[in-house]
């Protein structure tokens, strides 16, 4: 481990000897860099890596700084398990940040679980990575089902009783065909027809066809990254007047920001179900701190980016409050025995393993430009 000149450091209100405040508590992250998920990925790394450097500023955990370690796993969950150890072997990783969609993370946290390493904030919210409990994980936002309850519900409080959903025809999009259908028929909403889509898109002008045919009220994307971008321009082409009177939906997961900023008008309307609170809602601690975190780096603030972040503040916050050796069983311990954590606005349990994560939901909207309103 590294070593400082310093004989001393006062830190959070904590008086530190050389020993201790002098190492490092390295965090590794694989995420999906290079493929089709590639834009929050980036969204997720600047989040975090920011998030990281603020914690840093404000003396570390207990004097000891965090050194993040990243990866392209390219959205191989083999891959990622691979560099996850070599971190450990060549890097001295002690906890991970989740990877990226359901294929890496499955991966990842099955090898998590074999070898005591704790996983903080895997990405993305479909129920099957949640339910084996391998007591290494953690997850932080709301799961694939509360999302989709909240949009079904919503639909229903609009008085729409008929819709489609287009589904990814992958494991990725299939989890989250589950996830709705179950929601929608807890709504009294009806599913008129389930149309599967190829994640790359080669084929969403059928699926946009059949859509128009289908008499729908509104669509229920189950889509992401570029085949959520090729079916919001698929439908305003085949709908007439260009879905102003078809209202569409998807999981927060559906598209990054600057991928709608780069659809403009085409995206105007869409809806989303968020799972972390609105960037602008600063009377919440979780963002003031987010914003003051990142206000260096240009660009607008995405909701990827505040879901990176919280990872490092979460872990930050459990391991200010628990005095333990900075390794891999005790930020495990620490973890395990953290409980309730309240982030300022932004809360999650722990300790709660039959329901992992946050339960916060929300709704947001595109307007006119590509921009989110809410």
């Amino acid at each position: 481990m590294k070593t400082r000149s310093m004989c001393c450091r006062v830190a959070l209100g904590f008086l530190l000897p050389l020993s201790v405040q002098a190492q490092e508590i390295v965090v590794g992250q694989t995420l999906s860099l290079t493929g089709p998920s590639a834009t929050i990925a980036q969204d997720l790394l600047r989040g975090r890596q920011a998030c990281v450097e603020f914690i840093n500023a404000q003396g570390g955990v207990r004097g000891r700084p965090l050194k993040l370690v990243t990866r392209d796993d390219r959205n191989d969950g083999a891959r990622a398990v691979q560099l996850a150890q070599d971190m450990v072997d060549r890097e001295d990783v002690t906890v991970m940040l989740g990877s990226m969609g359901p294929v890496v993370n499955a991966a990842v946290l099955k090898w998590g679980g074999t070898i005591g390493m704790a996983v903080v904030g895997p990405y993305g919210g479909d129920i099957e990575i949640r339910v084996p409990d391998s007591g290494t994980a953690f997850f932080l936002t709301a799961n694939q089902s509360a999302e989709a309850a909240r949009l079904a519900s919503h639909i229903a409080s609009l008085g729409l009783t008929r819709v489609v959903v287009v589904h990814a025809a992958d494991k990725s999009g299939r989890a989250a065909l589950t996830a709705l259908e179950e929601a929608l028929g807890v709504s009294n909403v009806a599913a008129l027809a389930l149309i599967p889509v190829n994640p790359d898109a080669s084929d969403v002008g059928v699926a946009a066809q059949a859509v128009a045919k289908a008499n729908a009220q509104g669509v229920l994307l189950a889509t992401s990254g570029g085949a959520t971008v090729a079916m919001l321009k698929a439908l305003t082409a085949t709908t007439p007047g260009g879905r102003n009177l078809l209202q569409v939906y998807g999981l927060s997961s559906a598209a990054s920001q600057s991928e709608l900023l780069e659809l403009g008008a085409q995206a105007r309307g869409f809806s989303m179900s968020q799972v972390v609170p609105l960037l602008r809602d600063t009377r919440l601690p979780v963002v003031a701190t987010f914003q003051t975190a990142m206000r260096n780096i240009k660009g607008e603030r995405t909701y990827a980016e505040l879901e990176g972040c919280i990872g490092p503040l979460l872990l930050a916050d459990v391991l200010r409050r628990k005095a333990v050796e900075p390794g891999r069983a005790g930020v495990l311990r620490a973890l395990k025995s953290a409980g309730r954590v309240n982030l300022g606005g932004f809360e999650i349990d722990l300790n709660d393993r039959a329901n992992p994560g946050s339960r916060f939901t929300d709704i947001v909207y595109v307007g006119a430009d590509g921009r989110v309103l809410r």
